[in-house]
């Protein structure tokens, strides 16, 4: 997929899975496509790094108060994916998408019927004005996931995401030397900055542990947990259940803010870490 795709396209107004060995990022390489020195998933942030004395602006927003407000009042507002394997870079066949409630945990109720993807390649999602549940994805070959919102969702929004299949989630396991649990989930945990552009430099952290990695130089490093300008990490073999993420800037020690999951077991759990104005 190109980097474009990968560029999460951020809903508005700010604008959606440690050193690693080279031989084993050499066998991962084969299986996921994804080259050394070649990062597809990183998004090239424009602009040279502001003076020292000056704000950054990527981060300028953890100091601002709580915007003011209220959105247009609508009845609806549509939810628009595009979901696409980490192999392929097309959406995986079969692909289908529900949206739940967040209290509803097995999505026993979901908002509306499984929905296919269009004709333009984007899954769309009718869900009430204040919508902050999550949508499950479901295909053939790739790891269900579940994409948890991180705020209330009050306008049209896309998002961008990528679902791992199988045997690329093996690949991972195998290049970190992690036998994977079948009763526990596993978690992927985008990071962004103050701009909606993924950020480096962020520390992720789970409240149920798991085995960490980020994603160096295109491929995911089993025992790394600071992302690189992808702003992609994550856990695998986490406990099922309640889960709480968190993103820490390395620089400073300022926490981005928390973003809280449920995990299922065999299942890919999406948490995005963002800075949310207190």
């Amino acid at each position: 997929m190109g980097a474009s795709e990968l560029a999460v396209a951020r809903r508005p107004p700010r604008a959606i899975v440690g050193p690693g060995a080279s031989l084993a990022a050499v066998a991962l390489c084969a299986c996921t496509g994804l080259a050394p020195g070649s990062d597809r998933l990183e998004t090239v942030i424009a602009g040279s790094r502001p003076d020292s004395g000056a704000p950054d602006p990527r981060w300028a927003c953890l100091e601002e108060p709580a915007p003011g407000g209220a959105d247009l009042v609508v009845p609806t507002v549509e939810l628009s994916l595009r979901v696409v394997d980490t192999i392929t870079g097309s959406a995986p066949e079969g692909l289908t998408a529900r949206a739940c409630e967040k209290i509803d945990v097995t999505c026993a109720s979901p908002l509306m019927g499984a929905v296919a993807v269009a004709s333009d390649g984007l899954l769309r999602l009718p869900v009430h004005q204040g919508f902050d549940g999550y949508v499950e994805l479901v295909s053939g070959a790739n790891v269900p996931t579940m994409y948890f919102l991180n705020r209330e969702l009050m306008r049209d929004s896309t998002e961008v995401l990528t679902t791992i299949s199988s045997a690329a989630l093996g690949a991972l396991a195998a290049q970190g030397g992690v036998a994977l649990d079948p009763a526990f989930g596993h978690l992927l945990i985008r990071a962004f900055d103050c701009q909606g552009a993924p950020a480096s430099g962020v520390e992720l952290f789970s409240d149920v542990g798991g085995v960490p990695f980020a994603f160096v130089d295109g491929l995911p490093n089993v025992g790394a947990d600071v992302t690189t300008a992808s702003g992609l990490g994550g856990f695998v073999n986490v406990p099922v259940g309640l889960a709480v993420l968190e993103g820490r800037r390395v620089e400073g020690d300022r926490s981005l803010g928390q973003a809280n999951v449920v995990v299922r077991t065999g299942w890919f759990t999406y948490g995005d870490v963002e800075p949310l104005p207190q």
